[in-house]
């Protein structure tokens, strides 16, 4: 078959930009494999790894977390490497190391505050990577797109492996590369939310699949479990597509509180509505441009009105 020089010649600079593509993804794949194993200390404190560190994928991270391997897959996961210490290396009193690697830096995040309860009692925030605490016999922290957990899994452990899990955390995140930056997005909530409440969530908002790509808070000043969402979406259309489901989907008989009505609000973004719910307390949603935002199991309407207001006022 013929081919035209010109032709002949696109076909060849496709063929190298395609190259150039593969060899860059398979780079950065194997520098962030590099950088990960790199900052695996081979021992500390007193503790050595007691065998190679496991490197898990999405097919097989179910062999590793089954029970929660369908959460941690919710924030593009990518590789999970897996190391065990003991002192000197050996015996069954060990420490455990998890690192998940994200799609990025906010899935991470996402990741983190999904697994931060800052309601418990016991935890103790500790100044690790951009974030980590303490709780029981775990220690997180997140740092750029990783996400970690160094585990104490030993009954009646002594102190010191309290201090070997504290070091080994600190080696682990002095050596990952990433941002140590909270995510930009947060900046978007309004002032007063709960400390370390701020989350992340792919989907699921609010408990509707529609709602997606979003921050939220808790704020107390609304109601006890008042939680105030901002969702970002590729286009105003497909904002406004969500927001319409958003309301289609709580005014339902089922949904709705004795005596409520959704009622549409003027004045607030692009369109708004509040409603009393059965489930979901006082709801108040409104979009704008390419942004969704809203609070639910609020009890007091006037507040979660002012917060609504002040959020949508920032989102562009």
């Amino acid at each position: 078959m013929h081919v035209a020089p010109g032709l002949r010649w696109l076909q060849k600079q496709i063929g190298v930009a395609s190259m150039v593509a593969l060899v860059t993804v398979g780079l950065t794949n194997f520098e962030a494999r590099a950088d990960v194993r790199s900052a695996i200390p081979a021992a500390i404190a007193g503790f050595r790894l007691t065998r190679p560190v496991q490197i898990f994928t999405p097919n097989t991270l179910e062999d590793h977390i089954d029970g929660q391997a369908q959460s941690v897959k919710r924030y593009l996961f990518r590789k999970c490497y897996y190391a065990i210490y003991a002192p000197g290396g050996k015996g069954a009193q060990v420490i455990t190391v998890d690192i998940y690697q994200m799609g990025s830096p906010l899935d991470a995040f996402g990741y983190y505050s999904y697994q931060l309860s800052p309601s418990a009692k016991m935890v103790r925030f500790v100044p690790i990577g951009a974030q980590g605490y303490l709780l029981g016999g775990g220690l997180s922290f997140w740092k750029g797109p990783f996400y970690v957990n160094v585990n104490i899994a030993a009954s009646n452990a002594p102190a010191s492996f309290r201090t070997a899990q504290i070091a080994i955390a600190r080696a682990v995140a002095a050596k990952l590369s990433g941002t140590t930056q909270m995510p930009e997005m947060l900046r978007l909530l309004p002032a007063g939310y709960v400390p370390f409440s701020q989350k992340y969530q792919r989907r699921d908002i609010a408990g509707q699949r529609f709602l997606q790509n979003g921050v939220s808070a808790n704020y107390t000043s609304a109601g006890r479990y008042a939680e105030l969402f901002i969702c970002a979406y590729p286009s105003p259309a497909a904002a406004q597509q969500a927001y319409n489901q958003y309301m289609s989907a709580l005014d339902k008989p089922l949904m709705i509180a004795s005596g409520s009505k959704v009622t549409l609000l003027k004045g607030l973004g692009e369109g708004a509505f509040s409603v009393k719910t059965r489930f979901s307390g006082y709801v108040v949603a409104a979009h704008k441009g390419r942004y969704i935002v809203g609070i639910d199991k609020a009890v007091n309407p006037t507040i979660a009105l002012k917060l609504v207001r002040e959020a949508i006022a920032k989102v562009h």
